[in-house]
């Protein structure tokens, strides 16, 4: 008998898939100012070699779009993934 079953793991990859940019997105949106000056600061930081070149204002809004499509794709991926097969019986 087998540890894991195949069925297991798939099911187990797709609510990963279904949960986590619902988690990451709710994370975006809801950070304190603090953190999104930090994460601004460390991703300008990186990518231009200097901690301000992204307006704080233009970073909030997107990272507030990004953190929306996040969730729109966990609610879509949720009913296909997981619920879909539960509600229409083919």
């Amino acid at each position: 008998m087998p540890l894991l079953n195949i069925g297991f793991a798939i099911l187990m990859i797709k609510m990963l898939i279904c949960t986590l940019p619902a988690v990451l997105g709710i994370i975006m949106i809801m950070s304190s100012e603090e953190s999104k000056r930090g994460f601004r600061n460390k991703f300008c930081s990186k990518v231009f070699g200097m901690s301000n070149a992204i307006p704080y204002l233009k970073f909030t809004r997107t990272m507030a779009v990004l953190g929306t499509a996040l969730l729109a794709f966990s609610l879509v991926s949720t009913w296909f993934l997981l619920l879909r097969p539960i509600f229409l019986v083919e």
